[in-house]
């Protein structure tokens, strides 16, 4: 009984990991798309949070899009899968902060995590614990036994994938 009960919990790590991968990298992936395009309104999103002189506005609305799409591909993909989540956690723990003081500081913004920002209704209870729920999901990807099902694991010619 304990051992099925042991090989059960092996085959729940198995799938969820490339799970969280999966969903942690189509919604950067599909924010990114969406802020890809629209640079002016990248911009207006950062410049409303009112935390960044405005030289570096910008640059980090040109690159953020770009930041947030290869980080999707990575994890979807499961290219460099651990320097993907800690990265991934890092920008959300950016995100969180901006939104925090936003909230705290009553800035009648949209949040712009996927398109959109400068003036609205204000950030959202829901978009900050939605990045909370986010950040724990890059840290189950972070976390948990890498999986077979990922590139990394063609990769590693020393690990055998049937043993993540």
């Amino acid at each position: 009984m304990a051992i099925a009960a042991v090989d059960t919990d092996r085959k729940t790590l198995r799938l969820l990991h490339p799970a969280s991968r999966l969903v942690l990298g189509g919604l950067l992936l599909w924010a990114g798309l969406v802020k890809v395009g629209d640079r002016q309104g990248m911009a207006l999103a950062i410049d409303s949070y009112q935390l960044l002189p405005g030289a570096m506005v910008r640059p980090l609305a040109a690159a953020l899009p770009w930041v947030e799409v290869a980080l999707g591909i990575f994890l979807i993909l499961g290219l460099f899968v651990r320097f993907s989540a800690i990265a991934t956690g890092l920008l959300l723990v950016a995100f969180l902060v901006g939104m925090a003081q936003a909230k705290a500081r009553g800035l009648a913004i949209d949040c712009g995590c996927f398109g959109g920002g400068g003036p609205g209704q204000g950030v959202s209870w829901f978009d900050i614990v939605r990045d909370l729920v986010l950040m724990g999901v890059a840290g189950l990807v972070l976390l948990l036994p890498r999986s077979p099902w990922e590139l990394d694991a063609l990769l590693a010619e020393d690990e055998d994938p049937e043993e993540m």
